[in-house]
């Protein structure tokens, strides 16, 4: 089984090389019956980020990287699946960020859970078991946990407890190459992360949420912003629309 970490970054070389330590130091050799490769996906970080893990690669013989422009965090990761489905081969791949709010230990229950039959496995902050970060603000929390609610109630997911996590496994064969990754909506921002959940549940004959104890980044820098949390609603709202015309 071909495992493929793919992990987008831009300006991320405080954290990049710790992260790529740890998974081949420590997490990979605890996974068995799979074959796990990590596919950095970096928009041309000014800060060297691309530079540290070319240099890395000396040392891990699956480590791969993919350099292009900043287009957006759903552009980065369609051009990450497509390099993991194409050239590397890919059974199974893994949307992961780098700045340590995914705790790489959890690759460990996905990887099992697909190993048992999963088709699609979530990362999951409001599944019992899962958090999120105390120090988060009121209102972040709020939205947070008030925005996952709106989505579950609107696409009518209600056995999904988190459609905007970033941490997800998913199936090649018969999800991810029938998806046209081109089409998703809102490939810019993150919001387009909502629009293949859907996709993916829709398609997955079974899918598991995994808890996971979602982190506050290693930096501190928050990518929380309203711009993202409209687009958020907004693509929402068009899948509602678009279900009920099917």
């Amino acid at each position: 089984m071909n495992m493929v970490v793919i992990m987008p970054t831009y300006n991320e070389a405080a954290n990049v090389g710790p992260m790529i330590n740890l998974l081949f130091g420590e997490v990979f050799p605890v996974i068995s019956g799979a074959d796990m490769s990590l596919l950095v996906v970096d928009d041309d970080s000014p800060d060297g980020t691309g530079e540290i893990v070319g240099k890395m690669q000396a040392c891990f013989d699956r480590l791969y990287l993919s350099i292009g422009i900043k287009t957006g965090l759903g552009h980065a990761y369609v051009r990450g699946m497509r390099y993991a489905m194409d050239r590397l081969g890919a059974d199974a791949v893994v949307e992961m960020d780098a700045d340590f709010q995914h705790d790489p230990k959890y690759l460990i229950p996905m990887v099992k859970a697909f190993a048992e039959g999963a088709d699609y496995v979530i990362g999951s902050r409001f599944t019992p078991g899962g958090s999120i970060p105390p120090g988060w603000a009121w209102h972040r929390r709020a939205v947070s946990i008030l925005g996952n609610a709106f989505a579950r109630r609107m696409l009518k997911l209600p056995g999904i407890h988190d459609l905007t996590t970033g941490f997800r496994l998913t199936r090649v064969r018969g999800v991810l190459d029938r998806i046209d990754l081109t089409l998703l909506m809102a490939l810019n921002r993150f919001a387009y992360k909502v629009d293949l959940l859907y996709r993916s549940v829709m398609l997955a004959e079974r899918t598991v949420e995994v808890p996971i104890h979602f982190l506050e980044r290693h930096d501190e820098r928050s990518k929380f912003s309203v711009q993202e949390i409209f687009s958020t609603l907004k693509v929402v709202i068009r899948l509602r629309f678009i279900s009920k015309s099917h």
